[in-house]
């Protein structure tokens, strides 16, 4: 009976192994990339919504009991996690002469706008009365 020698991989089967490595490997590559980019976005979101947020809680603590707040726009820059944000507050009046309605926008700071980045990242609608 005569053993048969080990043979090895040809080289065709090397490149077809090769080939799908490839192929597996920049589909990984690109979703790692997506993953990325989906949590820088929603840490954003959420360093955003926090602004917006503690913006209402601001203005209602800090007004005065009695006194309707005027209507006013306000544009401020805001760091937080060291990050630069615009902040945009709209006061207006409503149909009820003690309530005024609160539009908060965050956007991204100075060093997005040039990027042309200007829409904004989070929004929030609020109310303050003044009582």
């Amino acid at each position: 009976m005569k053993q048969s020698k080990p043979r090895g991989f040809t080289l065709i089967e090397i490149l077809v192994a090769l080939a799908i490595f490839a192929v597996v490997s920049m589909t990984i590559y690109g979703r790692v990339g997506d993953v990325l980019m989906q949590t820088g976005s929603l840490e954003a979101r959420t360093f955003a919504t926090w602004i917006a947020q503690n913006t209402l809680t601001r203005l209602q603590i800090e007004q005065v009991p009695g006194e309707a707040p005027p209507a006013e726009r306000m544009v401020e820059q805001v760091t937080m996690a060291n990050r630069e944000w615009e902040l945009v507050t709209e006061i207006s009046s409503t149909a009820e002469s003690g309530l005024r309605r609160v539009d908060i926008e965050v956007r991204h700071g100075a060093d997005r706008d040039a990027r042309g980045d200007r829409d904004p990242v989070a929004r929030l609608t609020g109310f303050i009365g003044q009582y």
